[in-house]
């Protein structure tokens, strides 16, 4: 059982585990920024948001 548990995928590249981890292609902004605007700073930098605190940081607003 293990072993064909084990074996239902296949290794993934280096360049993959990034994507899938999230390397680096999220908005970095800093953390203060990222709160006036409403989001919620990583502490890779990242700023979690809705779409309007993401307009809100780049300076786009509707």
């Amino acid at each position: 059982m293990k072993k064909s548990i084990l074996n239902l995928g296949q290794k993934l590249s280096k360049e993959s585990q990034k994507q899938i981890n999230g390397g680096a292609s999220c908005p970095t902004y800093p953390a203060s920024q990222c709160m006036a605007c409403g989001g919620f700073p990583l502490s890779n930098g990242c700023c979690l948001g809705t779409a309007q605190t993401h307009a809100c940081l780049t300076g786009i607003l509707d």
